[in-house]
């Protein structure tokens, strides 16, 4: 054999053996994703953690100050809700802003902040989650398993005077579970059918969810990863009960 063919045969088997491997990998990485942290990712920022409301803040401590709480939280109170107005934070160029966290009447916790702590219907930023990145320059990065499906990641910024959310094509999801019905894989979201099905009790970690449609707020398609390397997108729509066809992909919330 000629040294060009062997070289080309070498190096179509060494690419052949790292695609096998990273197949082979990705279960493990979407397992050891599935859940965000955001405090290794922002080290820099102080942390505050408010265990009542099931709530983690990062915040740059340069740009915050304790504040005074409201008297309207006491209503929480008294519907038997943790809520907490911790700080008072400075984020870009924007005035000041109450920061203001609860545990959501059924274990839901999210996040607010009002530019005028006296009125509560006065908000710029609100949204579920159990992690809250405040950083320097008015970015709000958002993660937590809370009223969703899953651990959602979500970025905020300020835009036509409101914290608005980043459009994702795809969301991360990185769940593993079992299947509890057979599901057919699809070539794309809604799409023509692999001509595989999956049968009930196939282990599958379900990669992302799609985004890019007009219904992306509640959108059912999923990539699904099986343990021989298939990959292929499936329709897991959320049941009466909060339930989908995979045992750890489930509402958590309201």
């Amino acid at each position: 054999m000629k040294a060009g063919f062997r070289n080309r045969a070498d190096n179509n088997s060494m690419a052949t053996i790292s695609r096998i491997a990273l197949l082979l990998a990705l279960p493990v990485v979407a397992c050891a994703a599935g859940k965000a942290d955001l405090p290794a990712a922002f080290p820099q920022l102080a942390r505050l953690e408010l265990r009542n409301e099931g709530v983690t803040v990062l915040y740059p401590a340069n740009r915050a100050e304790k504040t005074t709480p409201p008297p309207w939280l006491s209503e929480y109170e008294a519907a038997g809700v943790y809520a907490s107005a911790p700080l008072l934070l400075r984020l870009g160029e924007l005035p000041p802003l109450t920061l203001v966290c609860d545990s959501g009447p059924s274990a839901d916790p999210s996040c607010r902040l009002l530019p005028d702590a006296a009125n509560a219907e006065t908000d710029v930023f609100a949204a579920p989650g159990t992690q809250f990145a405040f950083l320097p320059d008015a970015r709000i990065y958002v993660a937590g398993h809370s009223n969703t499906f899953y651990d959602e990641r979500k970025l905020y910024t300020w835009k036509n005077d409101r914290f608005t959310e980043t459009a994702q094509p795809l969301r991360h999801v990185g769940v593993s579970g079992t299947l509890k019905q057979a599901v057919t894989l699809q070539h794309s979201p809604g799409g023509a059918s692999m001509g595989v099905t999956l049968a009930a009790g196939t282990r599958v970690t379900v990669l992302l969810n799609d985004r890019s449609s007009a219904n992306a707020s509640s959108s059912p398609d999923y990539l699904l990863l099986t343990p021989e390397g298939l990959t292929g997108w499936a329709s897991l729509p959320g049941q009466p009960d909060g339930t989908t066809a995979v045992d750890g992909l489930y509402y958590r919330g309201d």
